[in-house]
């Protein structure tokens, strides 16, 4: 099935179209904030406007449409959906931790994602896991610590400051879940489907997941709440994942993982403009920290998948590792 959601020209264009996606994933956090709607609240409203974008985008797409119906009447549509599930609580859990800690410190905490997802790579998928990569995990997770700076709080805010963390690791953990069971979907003979056809179901399996939300907070959203959640719904979703996911197929491994970066970069920058949150030097050496481990395994994954790397490699572990899947 096509992995293609749109044609764009060039390296550059899709350099600069990802790092527009990343800017605008950096100002997720302010809309969700500036709604003042419970988080799984914010969540249904994101999935629903979200989906009614991105069905409008498929509406005339023939190709997507038939992608989509095939998916949504198949087991394949479960997988996805499952991963949806997976998808929309680790964003009801992030959103519940900027209640404990900033949204800049939150959102450069969950870059250490890719290391969990490693880490459940190995369990799930039989991925091998390299001493480089535990090391480069080793650090992101001394990032962590700078960035929460544990030794500044005391007594109740220490609690607090704990409580966002795990808010957070665990948000990151749903995150990688999600990304492994597409990947295991992946894997299988008759694959998934285009990632604008995955997204879309996903965005349907958490609005439905989320809409008893309605009824256990029914709190009146404000005019000003309701223009935050759409443009969170319509631009920080429906065109932020459009966006993204047409320059994806243009770009190499590690040139998507280096960019993934300026999003934690965009947080903190909001954070600051928006609510005066100064970073520390501390804080500024977790986030370098996080950003170096991020992109250290970003390009020791890409040299040990180089056609020089792969060649010297035996034939017994590349047999051994097709069966395990």
């Amino acid at each position: 099935m096509s992995q293609h959601t749109g044609r764009i020209q060039g390296p550059h264009t899709a350099v600069f179209l990802l790092t527009v996606g990343m800017i605008m994933s950096g100002t997720i956090g302010y809309f969700v904030v500036e709604s003042g709607a419970p988080p799984a609240v914010v969540v249904f409203w994101r999935c629903v406007i979200g989906a009614t974008g991105l069905f409008a985008v498929i509406a005339v797409r023939a190709n997507t449409r038939s992608e989509l119906r095939q998916a949504v009447t198949s087991r394949v549509g479960l997988s996805v959906a499952a991963s949806g599930a997976f998808l929309v609580l680790n964003w009801i859990l992030i959103f519940n931790a900027y209640d404990y800690l900033s949204i800049g410190v939150a959102t450069v905490i969950f870059h250490v994602e890719p290391f969990i997802l490693i880490a459940l790579g190995a369990l799930f998928l039989q991925e091998r896991l390299s001493r480089r990569t535990l090391g480069w995990a080793g650090l992101g997770f001394v990032g962590i610590v700078l960035v929460a700076k544990p030794w500044t709080a005391g007594g109740e805010n220490m609690g607090n400051l704990l409580l966002g963390v795990v808010l957070t690791l665990v948000a990151a953990t749903l995150y990688a879940a999600s990304i492994v069971v597409v990947r295991r979907q992946q894997a299988l003979a008759h694959g998934a489907p285009g990632p604008l056809v995955i997204i879309t179901i996903q965005l349907i399996a958490g609005a439905v997941i989320t809409s008893p939300s309605l009824a256990l907070f029914p709190r009146q959203i404000t005019g000003a709440g309701w223009a935050h959640l759409f443009v969170l719904g319509l631009v920080n979703t429906a065109l932020m994942y459009l966006i993204i996911y047409a320059a994806y197929p243009r770009l190499g491994t590690a040139t998507i993982g280096v960019l993934a970066f300026v999003y934690p970069a965009a947080a903190v920058v909001v954070d600051l403009i928006a609510y005066g949150t100064i970073v520390t030097i501390s804080q500024l050496m977790g986030f370098a920290a996080i950003a170096g481990a991020g992109i250290g395994q970003v390009v020791t994954a890409q040299r040990a998948n180089s056609p020089q790397e792969t060649a010297s490699r035996s034939t017994p572990l590349v047999i051994e590792r097709r069966e395990t899947r």
